[in-house]
């Protein structure tokens, strides 16, 4: 990847700098648009391992080995599906195409995995969020295309306070 970054497979001796890329990305977000309870929850330790162990996680990691962004994935046994179910960026490495390289290993992974589709949910009024994945050929999903787990997922984003969130997939 250009600008001295790389995009890898997560290694154990990185883990412990996740939660605060995923908090650091949290709060760029407009004031009042995620509630401060959401917006200080971090995933724990005990995920990023699990997500390591099932080579579901990728970092972007800088010229001098630090990491700068993650993306994790999952899988949904019950349909067969893959999920981008994290993607962050810390805000002084952003608009460098690191969000972009992140997304894009993850579609490739997907496929290569023999996976139908890539889903996600997301904000739809964010600049970075939806407009972002509808670039990479994401689509929203109607509300008869959501799975299960979807349904689940946006269910509980909206219990924590989370509005306007969208499903969105791509098609592999």
């Amino acid at each position: 990847m250009e600008n001295g970054y790389r995009i890898e497979q997560a290694k154990p001796e990185y883990l412990a700098a996740l939660p605060a890329i995923e908090s650091a990305a949290a709060n760029v977000f407009p004031a009042g648009m995620i509630p401060d309870e959401a917006k200080n929850y971090v995933l724990s330790l005990e995920a990023f391992e699990n997500a390591l162990v099932q080579k579901l996680l990728w970092l972007a990691i800088t010229a001098d080995n630090q990491p700068a962004g993650f993306a994790l994935a999952t899988v949904d046994n019950n349909d067969k599906s893959a999920m981008l179910a994290e993607l962050d960026v810390l805000p002084n490495h952003q608009q460098r195409g690191l969000g972009k390289a992140l997304v894009q290993t993850v579609i490739e992974w997907a496929r290569s995995e023999g996976f139908k589709s890539l889903s996600l949910t997301t904000f739809c009024n964010v600049p970075w969020n939806a407009p972002f994945y509808k670039k990479l050929g994401f689509r929203y999903l109607l509300e008869k295309e959501l799975t299960a787990t979807l349904i689940t997922i946006l269910n509980k984003e909206e219990e924590i306070g989370l509005k306007d969130r969208v499903a969105m997939r791509i098609d592999l």
